[in-house]
């Protein structure tokens, strides 16, 4: 995806990074945006002047019926007016646009995510046809695809998914015989808010003789063993009780992190990838052994050996952004969104992607946190007019590249959040490649989450976890694979 198209979305909502991990264990609780002045205007870059090569339609003031999740409100729900909210004004700007294009009304339905699910589920199976576009969880939401609730978007003629708005790395986690039935891009802000990165305090590598790592991203040596060198030693007990403690006023620690968070976020970022597809994009279990082994021994250095702080249950979760915000942690992990809360921090930090596996690898991952929203047509349309759902969701994506893109990028993300100018240019490596693992999305309960169930255990080998999911795992990719043929056939592809 083009750096432009992602990087606006980096902190649109100010709710922790806890309550919108956890996939399918938990919904993000509510968001919300961030005041900006509307009189700031933003610069719009050469490439968002693409066309999206929509025909002229009127459609005479019908009705485009959008259901989305509460918990990500900020995807399409606007008041209906002005508010001085960047985001919002943005996103209101946007729907006007394609109103007043189509000759269309927006018609705005949210619920809770998991009521969301419900929703499509009732409508697809009484045949009501009730929404035409829905926004629904990356997790709980994939079991729509494989049960012939949805629609393959190849069906909706004018969706161009080759179009710079819409999120190219989404193939691989969801497309099965080059078939779509979920996409995102720009269409959701909500989405790229919570893409992985590591934020690190400035001062703290002042005070430490340390040099920023910005170099180390630009040169390709941004590893896994740097971030172990610069955590190395750093966590301490400050306050001379013999214990180092989050709760501590005074202990400090080389890395503060959340297991629902950091094992996906270095396992991707090193390259690490469960399902890997055929020459006709069928799917299957691909687990490497001897990559794999690599990459969660380097993942063991940094939080078990070099004593990170691992925040395992919600009694401390608060302390994991809080010790980064208080300065007494040298990197935070976490989502893009989380760098709200850290408005009125007194130490200068920094962003940086999160580290490669080692120098050998071509280009910076970050992982899409599970609560992502994906954009989906309930499989009711297909007795609908498709050229109009199709014609109206590819405007709403293409004016989102258009109006959105630039006005957060430039007078909300790189004017008003980040503190130097090299943080906003490592958001363009962080947003550059994201990852989304069909492992990851379909077996979060198995083997998806073997780094993080190695970790809580202090493991130091991988090998008889990874046999025991084998089997199972490979089964399960295969019964997905089966269902989702059922559904193609359903929809008539």
């Amino acid at each position: 995806m083009k750096k432009t198209v992602c990087i606006i979305f980096v902190l649109l909502l100010t709710l922790p990074a806890a309550l919108i991990t956890g996939c399918a264990e938990k919904s993000p609780s509510a968001a919300t945006t961030d005041s900006l002045s509307t009189e700031q205007t933003a610069t719009v870059p050469e490439d968002t002047v693409v066309s999206d090569d929509l025909p002229e339609r009127d459609y005479g003031g019908k009705t485009f019926r959008v259901l989305i999740q509460q918990e990500a409100e900020i995807d399409f729900r606007t008041e209906d007016h002005e508010t001085g909210k960047s985001v919002h004004d943005a996103v209101l700007l946007r729907n006007n646009n394609v109103k007043d294009r189509f000759g269309i009304e927006f018609e705005i339905i949210a619920d809770t995510y998991t009521a969301v699910n419900s929703r499509i589920k009732t409508s697809v199976k009484s045949g009501s046809d009730d929404y035409d576009l829905c926004f629904v969880h990356m997790v709980s939401g994939a079991a729509l695809a494989q049960s012939g609730e949805l629609l393959p978007f190849e069906k909706l003629s004018y969706v161009d998914l080759s179009k710079p708005w819409w999120d190219k790395a989404v193939k691989n986690g969801f497309s099965i015989r080059n078939n779509l039935m979920m996409v995102n891009g720009d269409i959701s802000p909500f989405s790229f808010s919570i893409t992985s990165c590591l934020y690190f305090n400035k001062t703290m590598f002042d005070r430490l003789d340390l040099t920023y790592p910005y170099g180390l991203v630009t040169e390709g040596k941004w590893t896994l063993d740097r971030l172990y060198e610069l955590t190395k030693g750093v966590t301490a007990d400050k306050d001379g009780d013999g214990v180092v403690s989050p709760t501590s006023t005074s202990d400090v620690y080389g890395l503060s992190s959340w297991h629902l968070d950091v094992p996906y976020s270095l396992y991707y970022a090193a390259g690490g990838m469960l399902v890997s597809k055929d020459d006709e994009d069928v799917p299957f279990y691909d687990p490497q052994a001897e990559r794999d082994s690599g990459i969660y021994s380097k993942i063991y250095n940094v939080i078990i050996k070099n004593n990170a702080f691992y925040a395992t249950d919600m009694s401390n979760y608060d302390y994991v952004t809080k010790m980064f915000t208080d300065g007494r942690a040298l990197f935070l992990d976490s989502t893009l969104n989380a760098a709200d809360s850290m408005r009125d921090m007194d130490d200068e930090f920094g962003i940086v992607p999160v580290p490669m596996l080692n120098e050998n690898q071509k280009e910076y991952r970050s992982f899409v946190n599970g609560a992502s929203s994906m954009v989906c047509v309930p499989a009711t349309a297909i007795g609908s007019d498709l050229e109009y759902l199709s014609i109206v969701i590819e405007g709403i994506a293409s004016e989102s590249y258009r109006v959105v893109t630039p006005e957060l990028k430039e007078t909300y993300l790189k004017r008003k959040i980040t503190r130097d100018a090299e943080s906003a240019e490592m958001i363009d490596f962080v947003v550059r490649n994201r990852v989304f693992d069909m492992g990851y999305v379909n077996l979060y309960d198995g083997a998806g989450s073997f780094v993080k169930e190695l970790l809580g255990k202090k493991a130091t080998d991988i090998s008889s976890t990874m046999e025991t999911y084998k089997t199972k795992s490979a089964k399960k990719i295969q019964n997905i694979v089966k269902a989702f043929d059922k559904s193609l056939a359903k929809s008539g592809k």
